[in-house]
């Protein structure tokens, strides 16, 4: 029996047994629980919650029972709200961050269900899903509440599919995106084309809104039919290939441009640096405030997609790098205004971190999609002479443990 009492970064609670922190999977602080101990260290443990014995009034019924990708299904929304405010606080404190502002409340997403524009999933044994937490096996389904209704119809009947006799296929990866402006889906399997084009034939035969399908690697990859993405977003048309990087829905793509705009506060005259920019979400609207932007990515395809959008809005005072981060600002020369960020989970890379700071930028906003990697980097920032301003937690991922953040900075 153990009670919980806190909340950890990766949605576990947190409570304490024999001396150790204990992370319960599945439980909600303020409970008393039964666990099934899963890892046991000197100093901690890791378990899954078997049996709620006090349960929290912010317990709810999930949706989708045993789904690991739903972590915090179990837990009211707006509990889900104060939590990732909460982890946001508390990662900012471990790494001593100082700030001029106390992290302001999470932004909620709406809806906080059926929200999803893409999806990247597994295949295995004729099953499609996605991985159980903290292993390799498919955990087969053909609805996933966090989609889009239009995603749900395209997996059902890849899932329908991959269930009809045919040849044994090699475990590979399958992502659906649709376009919410204009409703229809494309696909994406990353296998050899030779094992799988019968089954991406079959897929986009019986799924009439299904565009068309990509098959091949990441970067090399033959088609059947139509594989483009086209999004109307902030005034602009984006052109987007089927594995280049996109907000998870047009909504949480609009909520962060906001918050990014206002850290920026750009006036017409600013050179603005957009590092980690994919296809240019952020540099492309925001080309329209500021006299020059230059983005930098490492992913070939985004930057390419970025260059078409560019054209076919007739936006020519955008520029775009390909290359990592950390390579290419050290090509840069001339003053830098301004900067946004959106790096990965593992956060910035430390030379491209000390590369910016010595562009000196007067404003920068970092968009982070993990607190505890926000935090380390907001100190070499700190110690280099920014002041934190603002930190914002934006609800992209209801009802999973994923946390994003808007952190406003200026130079001192």
């Amino acid at each position: 029996m153990i009670e919980l009492g806190g909340i950890a970064q990766g949605g576990d609670a947190v409570g304490r047994w024999e001396e150790r922190v204990v992370f319960a999977t599945g439980g909600i602080p303020g409970e008393t629980v039964r666990l099934r101990l899963t890892e046991q260290r000197s100093n901690f443990a890791r378990g899954h919650v078997i049996e709620v014995l006090q349960a929290s009034p912010e317990r709810v019924t999930p949706r989708l029972a045993g789904a690991d990708h739903l972590a915090w299904q179990h837990i009211d929304y707006q509990a889900q709200l104060r939590f990732r405010r909460q982890i946001i606080a508390e990662q900012l404190q471990k790494f001593g961050v100082a700030m001029a502002h106390e992290v302001e409340a999470t932004l909620p997403a709406s809806p906080p269900w059926g929200y999803r524009n893409s999806a990247r999933l597994h295949v295995a044994d004729h099953r499609i899903g996605y991985h159980n937490a903290g292993g390799r096996d498919v955990v087969a389904l053909d609805h996933d509440p966090l989609l889009l209704p239009g995603l749900n119809e395209a997996l059902a009947n890849l899932s329908d599919v991959l269930r009809e006799p045919t040849a044994a296929l090699p475990p590979f990866e399958a992502l659906i995106r649709i376009s919410e402006t204009y409703g229809y889906t494309v696909g994406t399997l990353l296998a050899p084309a030779d094992a799988i084009w019968q089954v991406a034939a079959r897929w986009r035969a019986r799924t009439p809104q299904l565009a068309g399908v990509a098959i091949g690697t990441l970067r090399h990859q033959a088609a059947i039919g139509e594989t483009e993405i086209v999004e109307e977003f902030a005034g602009l048309s984006l052109l987007l290939s089927p594995t280049t990087f996109f907000q998870v829905n047009l909504a949480a793509a609009a909520q962060l441009l906001a918050l990014v705009r206002r850290g920026l506060a750009l006036n017409g005259t600013e050179r603005l640096l957009d590092l980690y920019c994919g296809a240019g979400t952020f540099a492309l609207p925001l080309a329209r405030e500021a006299a020059e932007v230059i983005g930098i990515e490492e992913y070939a395809p985004a930057v390419v997609d970025a260059q078409s959008s560019a054209a076919a809005n007739q936006i020519d005072n955008v520029r775009f790098l390909s290359g990592s981060v950390e390579s290419q600002l050290g090509t840069l020369s001339g003053t830098i205004d301004a900067a946004v960020l959106d790096p990965p989970r593992r956060g910035c890379h430390p030379r491209a971190l000390q590369a910016l700071i010595q562009l000196a930028p007067q404003r920068i906003v970092y968009v982070a999609c993990h607190p505890g990697t926000l935090a380390r980097d907001l100190v070499i920032l700190s110690e280099a002479g920014y002041q934190i301003d603002h930190v914002v937690p934006v609800d992209l991922f209801p009802q999973t443990a994923h946390i994003e953040c808007v952190t406003t900075l200026t130079r001192r």
